[in-house]
């Protein structure tokens, strides 16, 4: 039997060229169905590959899945099937130098 879940991630942008100076990340909280958390985590990986597009600068940017950081089942009953890997909370970090997940995840207690 499949279990809602809902997942912390966070999300890295890295932009060429290199003389954009803003390091972005975006933590999101999405609904996961799935049978346990092992299958939660199998799930969002494949959910979120990496993405690319290219932006103002000429160059190109990069979407990451940068880490999960919680993973939560919900006790509440839920029937909708449209309510799978939907996106229920999400902001942007925005740093002015560069910075590492692992910096924002400390400045911004993400892990908590």
């Amino acid at each position: 039997m499949q279990r809602i879940y809902s997942a912390k991630l966070l999300f890295e942008s890295i932009s060429t060229p290199s003389s954009i100076p803003d390091k972005i990340f975006e933590e999101r909280i999405v609904l996961v169905k799935a049978k346990n958390r092992r299958k939660v985590k199998e799930k969002v990986e494949q959910a979120f590959p990496e993405e690319t597009y290219d932006n103002a600068e000429g160059g190109q940017t990069i979407i990451r899945l940068a880490a999960i950081l919680d993973i939560f089942e919900l006790v509440d009953h839920l029937e909708q099937k449209s309510l799978h890997l939907s996106e229920v909370y999400s902001r942007h970090l925005v740093f002015d130098k560069e910075t590492s997940a692992q910096e924002a995840i400390e400045a911004y207690s993400l892990d908590k």
